[in-house]
């Protein structure tokens, strides 16, 4: 069967994803596929999670099958929430508000978090301080509660534009933020997708988000 899916660019480097991040991936997908075929589940699921965004993980019994089922937690593991369920519960409570009142897809593999907030910096470049400084604020939070405060304005505004971003990927990269061994790695890709993207990012990420093939769940409704 011949895929109808845009090209990608040439400039979109795909990281393959962790565990945790191919979860996420198939949870949002099942959650898209729901809401774009306006089933009652898909909207209900969505609203849930945006309720729970500024709770803490775990505390909204309500969305714990999406955010909680399925996480390896070992046994002796205390109350506190590990930064595996605090990356998962954000990135889906992230792709509910991205989500909410749009008709594309706004999950879309290979489309990094620097990349997407590259996109939207006008072609003009009047808003590009405004949008550094904000994805800079993200990317220096000294605590996850800060983190997500700054990781909600900036996908408010990639749904204003419809521009899309990878929740797999974010799910990771969050997870790996929280380990002082990994998270210099996740900043340094970041700034490098932002810096690599181009300035006609915003017209072609909202056209992939428009075209997007349906998933499997919606070729088999």
């Amino acid at each position: 069967m011949t895929s109808d899916a845009p090209e990608r660019p040439a400039d979109v480097r795909r990281v393959p994803l962790r565990r945790l991040g191919a979860l996420v991936d198939g949870r949002v997908r099942d959650l898209q596929g729901r809401y774009r075929r306006n089933q009652p589940t898909g909207v209900s699921d969505l609203a849930a999670l945006r309720r729970a965004s500024t709770a803490a993980p775990g505390s909204d019994p309500r969305v714990w099958e999406m955010t909680v089922a399925g996480l390896d937690v070992p046994a002796g593991t205390s109350d506190e929430p590990t930064d595996d369920e605090r990356a998962v519960h954000a990135a889906l409570t992230l792709y509910a508000i991205h989500q909410q009142s749009q008709t594309a897809s706004m999950h879309h593999a290979g489309y990094g978090l620097g990349r997407s907030v590259r996109a939207l910096v006008q072609p003009d470049r009047s808003n590009e301080k405004a949008v550094r400084r904000r994805f800079e604020a993200l990317g220096t939070a000294s605590t996850f509660v800060e983190l997500m405060d700054h990781a909600r304005g900036l996908v408010r505004q990639l749904r204003s534009a419809a521009v899309p971003l990878d929740y797999g990927r974010l799910a990771d990269d969050l997870a790996a933020l929280q380990d002082p061994a990994t998270a210099a790695g996740v900043r340094l890709r970041w700034g490098r997708e932002y810096h690599r993207a181009r300035p006609a990012d915003a017209a072609g990420a909202t056209s992939a988000a428009q075209t997007e093939p349906p998933t499997d769940l919606e070729e088999n409704a």
